[in-house]
């Protein structure tokens, strides 16, 4: 479908519910509603531009594609994994969700070892496959993530972490430091980042250990902050992601051969967004916990 077909379906539904707040006989309601879904209007018009202006200077942006991420985070990691010569290992992914979207369902779709961590249920049984799953439902701190990881790569009889991705809206440079401190060096590193602050911009929230996002951007981790953070382990940012530049992809600098196109300077690999480009996507598109149950339990390790 066009991105013009899909606007003129959008705007039929937005024309849809002017009539029917108009018909239900209040001017306030009307113009209250007319204003609100010009907003949204507004923003799905910025969100289609930012998706029709790709060109950045970091070839990698090029390969974001969704599968089961949020956005264009699948294609940017599995092309970084093509680069590394990654082709199975063992994931971890803290801050999971239900299990339906997020960073690793794509590997552990082809067979990776997938570690999982959340305070929330999966949508789906966390025992579909055992062999390759470990699911740990649980709040995570500073203190207790190394000793969670070590639990969920033991049940999969795993010692080391390849893909390490962070995604708990606050906390997440405490996270990852907690476990490169205690030995863990994750090939790749996928972490959430404060897209709002560019670089040079140094900003980390205060560790707050029992810290709950406010829905707010007040916040997360600057690029410039993970970058500070994880440089002293040996790691530099070859990516932010193009569609909402909320996450950012570390390798270990002696793989940088592998990224030679990537430009050196940090200002170079940012990505600012503050829309969605897929807010208000159709629901109809969305992943089902049926699916992912099915497509867990019958996956095999990858060879």
């Amino acid at each position: 479908m066009t991105v013009m077909k899909k606007f003129g379906n959008r705007l039929k539904t937005k024309t849809s519910n002017w009539f029917h707040s108009y018909a239900q006989g209040s001017k306030i309601h009307y113009l209250q509603e007319t204003l609100r879904q010009s907003q949204i209007t507004n923003d799905y018009l910025m969100s289609l531009w930012l998706q029709g202006c790709p060109a950045h200077p970091n070839p990698l942006t090029t390969f974001g594609a969704k599968y089961f991420s949020q956005s264009d985070e699948d294609g940017i990691l599995i092309e970084i994994l093509r680069r590394l010569g990654l082709r199975t290992g063992t994931c971890v992914e803290i801050g999971c969700g239900d299990g339906l979207e997020n960073n690793t369902l794509i590997l552990l779709a082809q067979g990776w070892r997938s570690v999982w961590i959340d305070a929330t249920d999966l949508a789906f049984d966390p025992q579909s496959n055992p062999a390759l799953l470990a699911h740990l439902k649980e709040f995570v701190t500073a203190e207790n993530i190394p000793s969670l990881v070590r639990r969920g790569l033991s049940s999969l009889q795993s010692e080391t972490v390849d893909v390490l991705s962070v995604d708990i809206d606050g906390n997440d440079g405490y996270i990852a430091a907690a476990l490169l401190n205690v030995g863990f060096e994750p090939g790749v590193i996928v972490i959430e980042t404060n897209e709002v602050l560019p670089p040079p911009i140094r900003f980390q929230q205060p560790y707050q250990a029992d810290y709950a996002w406010d829905k707010t951007k007040n916040s997360g981790w600057s690029l410039q902050s993970l970058a500070n953070l994880l440089a002293p382990h040996g790691y530099r940012c070859v990516a932010c992601n193009l569609q909402t530049g909320v996450n950012a992809f570390f390798v270990h600098e002696e793989q940088m051969k592998a990224f030679a196109d990537v430009p050196s300077r940090l200002e170079d690999i940012y990505v600012g967004r503050s829309i969605h480009p897929l807010k208000y996507r159709d629901r109809r598109t969305s992943i089902g916990a049926t699916f992912v149950e099915h497509l867990v339990r019958n996956t095999k390790p990858a060879t």
